[in-house]
C-alpha cells in the first residue's frame, strides 16, 4: 500500500505557527508610530525570548505569558490551553519607566534599537526563585546566579 504525503513539514505545535513579524509593507510606518511610544530596554536573554515569540518558535504562544500561564507553567508545565509548555516565557519589567495597562510600548534592545511594539494586558509580579528551581530542578546557587545574570 502506497501512502500518500501531502507535506514533509511537521504541523506547528498548538495547530498554527505563530507570527508576529511586522510585514515589509507596514514596517515604516510601524517604525514611525514607534517613535510616539513610550518604551523600555530588554535584558539579552529578553531579546532572545521576544524573538522566539515573534517568529513562532515558541508557538502556541504569541505573547509573553500572562499571569494565569505563567502559574499553571509553574504548577503543571502547561499553558491555560492545556497545552505542554516547561518553561515560563515572561517579560521582565524593573519599574524604571512608568508603563500601564492597555498602554502600547516599545520594547528595544541594549543598542536602544526598536525591537516591537506591544500592548500592556497584565501586570504581575513573578517569583524568581520558583521559576529558577522549577526551570533548573535545583537551587544550585551557581544556577541561579547565572539566571539572575541573563534577567
Amino acid at each position: 500500500m502506497n501512502a500518500v504525503r501531502t507535506s514533509i513539514l511537521v504541523e506547528p505545535y498548538g495547530g498554527y505557527l505563530v507570527d508576529l513579524t511586522v510585514p515589509d509593507s507596514a514596517l515604516e510606518e510601524t517604525k514611525a508610530r514607534a517613535g510616539q511610544l513610550p518604551s523600555i530596554g530588554l535584558s539579552e536573554r529578553s531579546v532572545c525570548d521576544l524573538e522566539l515569540l515573534a517568529t513562532g518558535a515558541f508557538s502556541p504562544l504569541d505573547r509573553f505569558m500572562g499571569e494565569a500561564d505563567y502559574r499553571r507553567v509553574l504548577e503543571e508545565m502547561r499553558l491555560e490551553s492545556g497545552h505542554i509548555f516547561p518553561i515560563p516565557i515572561t517579560l521582565p519589567y524593573d519599574g524604571k519607566d512608568p508603563i500601564h495597562l492597555d498602554q502600547e510600548i516599545v520594547l528595544r534592545d541594549q543598542k536602544n534599537e526598536i525591537l516591537a511594539i506591544m500592548r500592556v494586558e497584565e501586570i504581575y509580579a513573578c517569583d524568581r526563585s520558583a521559576a529558577d528551581a522549577h526551570v533548573l530542578s535545583n537551587l544550585d546557587v551557581h544556577h541561579l546566579l547565572e539566571s539572575q545574570r541573563q534577567h
